[in-house]
């Protein structure tokens, strides 16, 4: 039950992390690209990421994405290690007995 737990922590750490990586960005978004570009980085996401890495030198965001992109690949390897057991409060399944 403490990994599980454990795992919850960390997941919620990366998302944080990682929402705050979007809203850095988000925010250079909106000052340089104006307010339909803004708009459609709120709507998706990847375009805020796209958008992110095509003007990091320019802007001087390079290490903002790097550490969102590093905090991607390490919510995808959580996701493929402990998958749902990792949301806190669901149930974890508990082994049949003959």
């Amino acid at each position: 039950m403490l990994a599980g737990g454990l795992m919850g922590i960390i997941a919620l750490l990366v998302f944080l992390g990682c929402a705050i990586c979007y809203i850095v960005v988000l925010i250079k978004l909106f000052q340089n690209e104006g307010l339909v570009k803004g708009i459609l980085g709120i709507i998706c996401g990847l375009f805020t990421f796209i958008w992110g890495w095509m003007n990091a030198d320019r802007y001087g965001i390079k290490n903002v994405m790097m550490i969102w992109s590093l905090l991607i690949i390490i919510a995808i390897v959580l996701n493929f290690a402990f998958g749902v057991s990792m949301i806190p409060g669901y149930p974890s399944p508990t082994p049949a007995v003959p």
